[in-house]
């Protein structure tokens, strides 16, 4: 995962606070509880890409011809790859 649990913590803690000043969201819970929440969904998030991107170096691993880790053509070939399984999970990365 690219980021640690404490800055995922403070990430969800800004999100959480800027949503509930902004009354952008009506919780039935704790703010303790919605950041919690936050914190899952941010988590589950970079689950997701994390999976996207070791999918997409095996995919480029898996090709008869070997092409050099690192070289223009792997990053090419990996991004191509990470797009191609990041849309069919309906998942956009930027």
């Amino acid at each position: 995962m690219r980021l640690s649990e404490e800055r995922i913590e403070i990430l969800a803690g800004r999100i959480a606070d800027r949503l509930l000043d902004e009354e952008l969201v009506d919780i039935t819970l704790t703010e303790r509880a919605f950041m919690d929440l936050v914190e899952t969904w941010i988590a589950a998030d970079l689950a997701i890409e994390e999976e996207i991107n070791e999918a997409a170096v095996q995919r480029v691993e898996s090709y008869s011809r070997k092409i050099e880790h690192g070289s223009s053509e792997w990053e090419t070939l990996v991004e191509k790859a990470k797009e191609e399984l990041a849309r069919s999970k309906g998942y956009v990365i930027r």
